[in-house]
C-alpha cells in the first residue's frame, strides 16, 4: 500500500472529444436548425431529400428533435424519402404545436 498527497485536479472528470457518430448528429442538427430558420411565412415549404445512406427513422427523429427545440410551430410530413417542413399545416402532417399567444 502506498499513501500520497493528492490534488483536487485528479478528481475532476476528464473531458472527452465527441465520437464521429456524435459529431455527425451535431452537424445534422445544425443543418436542420438552419433550414428551419429559413421558414418565414405559411407559404414557405422546405423539402429535405434524404441520401440513400440516410435512414428515414433516424432522420425523422432528428428533425422532430430539432423542431421541438427550435421551432415547435413547424409541421412535418414524410413522402417517400423526402421530409417536408412548413409553418402551415401540411396534408398528412403530424404534430406541430399551435403558436404561443401573448
Amino acid at each position: 500500500m502506498r499513501i500520497r498527497a493528492a490534488k483536487f485536479e485528479e478528481l475532476a472528470p476528464k473531458t472527452r472529444l465527441p465520437s464521429p457518430r456524435q459529431l455527425a448528429a451535431l452537424q445534422r442538427e445544425d443543418e436542420i436548425r438552419k433550414a428551419l430558420a429559413r421558414l418565414r411565412t405559411d407559404e414557405d415549404i422546405l423539402a429535405v431529400e434524404l441520401d440513400p445512406a440516410e435512414k428515414i427513422p433516424t432522420m425523422r427523429l432528428a428533425v422532430k428533435r430539432a423542431i421541438a427545440a427550435h421551432r415547435p410551430e413547424t409541421h412535418m410530413a414524410i413522402r417517400g424519402r423526402t421530409i417536408y417542413l412548413a409553418l402551415a399545416k401540411l396534408p398528412g402532417s403530424r404534430g406541430g404545436r399551435p403558436p404561443k399567444r401573448p
